[in-house]
């Protein structure tokens, strides 16, 4: 039974790779066929710089580094699509070569190759967590960028609108950088709690500095407002020279809130510090965790109920069944993803994303308990 259980599980993730590495190199081939010309530019400002000798070496080289880091971005967001059309392909392959009449001449239940599928799929799921908390963190910046930051070999920089940190300091800036994580042309207005002024920080530019959670500003400037009593003369008095910034509103922050894309990318501890600061960000977080461990369940229960259309005792038209299958599993991946992500009215947060769980876990059961073998 080993050597069974190994052979199944071995061709499910050889199809599971085929068929992942197909549909990406589709993507990427379709994507640099509509953007050709800006992989040129990007190819032609890197060779006129000394960065490579060779236009096309150049070109490969900017495919490369924009598409390479989206690989993992691709396995977080498709392993439940991509696990559900490999089991297809393997079953229907030992279907063709007469494996499963074998095995249930041998006194095999088919159940018993459901389980190992699923089992194989769940080990999938795990590299998935391993991929979501220490590889994806440290991609987000450069996952977030377009096409039009090629050539620079950075993240499109965007201005930060007036945003409130959790300090109810008022930040805004002409423009942010994701990849050197600076901003350009920062204003900063700290506030009491009543919401009055009590200083305005205005910099050049500023740095963000993770361990501290503070920006290191570069000409940086604080001036007080003027106090009942003071005259204009002493207004000069009051502009101080100002190093750094204390805020919460860090790159993270921003990126998530400017990106819809850039919050699944965070690590579980990022997503509870986003949680912390309260509000809006709060309900983002809460869906982010919400996704995050409860979507693997669900890719599972979906792929458990969507076994049964190929794996059957009697010979059967694949082709049907792939279409049954498709027609049933596409539609409620896609209907869990939204009762997860997408607020609804009337319903809580947790209310919302149980809804699926418990209509699926009752049919995967049903479904594979039913299984003829």
């Amino acid at each position: 039974m080993k050597i069974i259980d190994r052979y199944v599980a071995t061709r499910f993730l050889l199809n599971f790779v085929l068929l992942g590495a197909a549909l990406y190199v589709f993507g990427v081939s379709v994507d640099v066929v509509i953007q050709a010309s800006r992989f040129v530019d990007a190819a032609d400002t890197a060779v006129a710089a000394g960065r490579y000798s060779s236009r096309v070496i150049a070109f490969m080289m900017m495919v490369l580094d924009f598409h390479g880091p989206r690989i993992f971005q691709f396995f977080q967001f498709m392993l439940g699509f991509v696990s559900i059309g490999a089991m297809g392909f393997s079953v229907a392959q030992m279907h063709r070569n007469r494996e499963l009449t074998a095995l249930m001449a041998s006194g095999v239940k088919l159940r018993r190759l459901a389980y190992v599928l699923v089992l194989t799929a769940g080990l999938l799921q795990g590299l998935q967590f391993v991929n979501q908390e220490f590889i994806l963190p440290n991609l987000a910046a450069r996952l977030v960028r377009d096409h039009s930051g090629l050539k620079y070999d950075t993240g499109s920089q965007f201005p930060i609108p007036l945003t409130r940190d959790g300090r109810g300091t008022l930040i805004q800036a002409s423009s942010f950088d994701p990849a050197l994580i600076t901003a350009t042309g920062l204003v900063a207005i700290e506030r009491d709690e009543k919401g009055n002024a009590l200083r305005r920080i205005s910099a050049s530019s500023a740095t963000w500095n993770a361990p501290d959670k503070k920006w290191i500003l570069t000409g940086g400037l604080a001036i007080e407002p003027l106090k009942p009593g003071d005259t204009t003369n002493q207004k000069a008095a009051f502009t101080t020279p100002v190093d750094e910034l204390q805020s919460d509103l860090g790159p993270e922050l921003i990126l998530s809130r400017r990106y819809r894309l850039y919050g699944p990318m965070l690590s579980t501890s990022q997503v509870f510090e986003l949680m912390s600061r309260g509000g809006d960000n709060q309900n983002q977080a809460v869906r982010l965790l919400l996704v995050r461990f409860m979507g693997p369940f669900a890719n599972l229960l979906v792929l458990a109920a969507t076994i049964p259309f190929f794996l059957r005792r009697e010979p059967c038209n694949m082709l049907v069944q792939s279409v049954r299958a498709a027609a049933f599993s596409i539609p409620t991946m896609i209907g869990v993803a939204i009762m997860l992500l997408v607020p609804t009215d009337g319903l809580s947060i947790s209310i919302a994303a149980a809804i699926p769980f418990a209509l699926l876990l009752p049919l995967a059961a049903y479904r594979l308990t039913e299984l003829r073998s």
